[in-house]
């Protein structure tokens, strides 16, 4: 099921590379990769996890509310995380001109399947 739901956010989302369903702790439940020369979505949802994972913390300490989403952009890619659970979230990563707002549209409405899915 995870598979599938990935598989449609990425085709639908113009210009998605990849999307993984993950833990903070780094280790992936499903994922979704297009073949990307010279890029491991992979490890870039890894080293991603340890960064969610702390900025989750400082939301936390700063008592600021539940972390709901995180965008990071950089000169090749647009990252997107939708956080499901306090364990889990789903990331999406977009070429750098793919579709910003239908990727966020499509992390919104797949996460209460996700969520569902996990329980």
């Amino acid at each position: 099921m995870f598979a599938e739901i990935l598989q449609t956010i990425v085709e639908e989302t113009r210009g998605g590379a990849g999307a993984v369903l993950m833990g903070y702790d780094g280790i992936a439940i499903e994922q979704f990769f297009l073949p990307i020369d010279g890029l491991d979505l992979q490890l870039v949802a890894v080293e991603y996890a340890n960064i969610l994972k702390e900025i989750k913390r400082t939301a936390e300490i700063l008592d600021s509310g539940f972390m709901e989403e995180v965008t990071i952009r950089t000169e090749r890619f647009l990252v997107l995380v939708r956080v499901l659970t306090d364990d889990y979230f789903v990331a999406l990563t977009l070429r750098r001109d793919g579709n910003f707002g239908k990727g966020r549209y499509l992390l919104m409405r797949e996460a209460p399947n996700l969520r569902a899915a996990l329980a």
